[in-house]
């Protein structure tokens, strides 16, 4: 986990860094794809702390689309 957290929010830095010189319509695009990409993400880590052998691999699955889901909901309106 010590080294996924410098990545996401290096992530995270280049994707709000990338909007400075955008028109508003790119600007919300970006933030649909960041909103989207950081809800799986966080739902893939939340699901992989639940269960064990498969049924942890099948949880950090189900997290990441409910979270890519989620984050699309709330970043595109």
């Amino acid at each position: 986990m010590i080294v996924k957290t410098p990545l996401i929010l290096g992530a995270l830095v280049l994707a709000a860094s990338a909007c400075a010189n955008q028109t508003p319509a790119q600007q919300h695009e970006v933030a649909c794809i960041t909103g989207s990409f950081t809800g799986a993400l966080l739902g893939g880590a939340a699901g992989s702390l639940i269960g064990g052998g498969t049924g942890r691999d099948i949880a950090i699955a189900a997290g990441s689309v409910a979270g890519g889901y989620a984050g699309q909901r709330y970043s595109c309106g």
